[in-house]
């Protein structure tokens, strides 16, 4: 500045320009959580803006006191926290963004797995399979793995395991599970396994024989059996099946002559078949009769040198004999 007098200059003043004012925006948006009943979650997001930039987060719509960070941590949850829902309002001096939702899930605590049901033991015959079945309880998802003598099954991870056809080398093997989950692990109670060899058909090694007895007497016919155990036995007299006579051997009540020529023959079966004896025939002879005399010898007087006859009639079962003469 100047005048007549004289000349005088100010001091400098600078000037600051501003770019203008920038509202926020949201570049990452709080996410989803899953948590465990007694666990905490954690939401966070990434804002942009002309700073300072000021946050907010929201429970279910509602300001949550102290929430004015850039990420935000509940307290220790229950399971009535779960769908709960979180935001963050974000503002500047230019404006204000809100966040998407981001959805609290609360599970239950995780249960350890536990039997419920112990695998039984089988008893199969060599060439069949054998199942064994348990049931567990616990927070799912379970996961199974079979073992045969403590060694993982390849493949063996249901609830169930069907092994492939036996033989009879497996018999005495055993068979446990292992169940597991995210709380820990549960190991059933060993199951044996028997294996019996294939059963074999009945087989007649000794057929009964022919038998001849005297009427009043009994007869008694006899076989023996191969063949899976255990083997029964039926015997038929004529075809007949001879009620309760149902053991390796049989014998008639006392016999008549009208039994003679008939036929025994004895049914032997197990789980795998039937075989049948040969015919065994039983012959009944009449009992016999003791003599009786029927005419006695008679008092015979002659004069010296002549001859004297004396007779005699007796009977045996029926027939008549006579004694010959004899000479005085």
């Amino acid at each position: 500045m100047t005048n007549t007098a004289g000349t005088v200059t100010s001091s400098a003043a600078t000037l600051t320009v501003n770019a203008a004012a920038v509202a926020p925006t949201i570049s990452t948006q709080p996410a989803n959580q899953t948590v465990t009943v007694g666990q905490t979650a954690a939401f966070t997001v990434v804002a942009g803006g002309t700073a300072p930039l000021s946050y907010q987060w929201q429970k279910n719509s509602v300001n949550i006191t102290g929430a004015t960070s850039t990420s935000y941590t509940t307290p220790a949850t229950t399971t009535a926290d779960s769908g709960s829902t979180f935001v963050v309002v974000v503002s500047n001096t230019a404006g204000t963004v809100t966040s998407s939702a981001a959805t609290l899930t609360v599970n239950v605590a995780a249960v350890a797995p536990a039997i419920t049901t112990q695998p039984a033991n089988q008893t199969v015959t060599a060439g069949q399979t054998a199942s064994f079945t348990t049931a567990a309880s616990g927070t799912a998802p379970l996961n199974y793995q079979w073992q045969k003598n403590s060694v993982n099954i390849s493949g063996a991870t249901a609830a169930s395991y069907t092994t492939s056809a036996t033989t009879t080398a497996d018999g005495g093997s055993t068979f446990v599970v292992v169940v597991s989950n995210t709380a820990g692990t549960v190991t059933s109670s060993a199951a044996t396994l028997t294996v019996n060899a294939a059963a074999v058909a009945p087989t007649i090694t000794t057929q009964p024989a022919n038998q001849t007895v005297t009427a009043g007497q009994a007869a008694t016919f006899t076989v023996v059996a191969g063949g899976t155990a255990p083997l029964s036995y039926q015997w038929q007299k004529n075809g007949a099946n001879i009620s309760g006579a149902t053991l390796a051997s049989y014998t008639t009540p006392a016999t008549t002559t009208a039994d003679s020529g008939s036929t025994f023959a004895v049914v032997v079966t197990n789980t795998t078949g039937t075989a049948t004896s040969a015919a065994a025939t039983l012959t009944v002879n009449a009992a016999a009769v003791a003599p009786t005399i029927t005419t006695q010898p008679a008092n015979q007087t002659v004069t010296g040198g002549q001859t004297a006859a004396f007779t005699v009639v007796a009977e045996v079962q029926r027939h008549s004999i006579t004694s010959g003469r004899r000479t005085a």
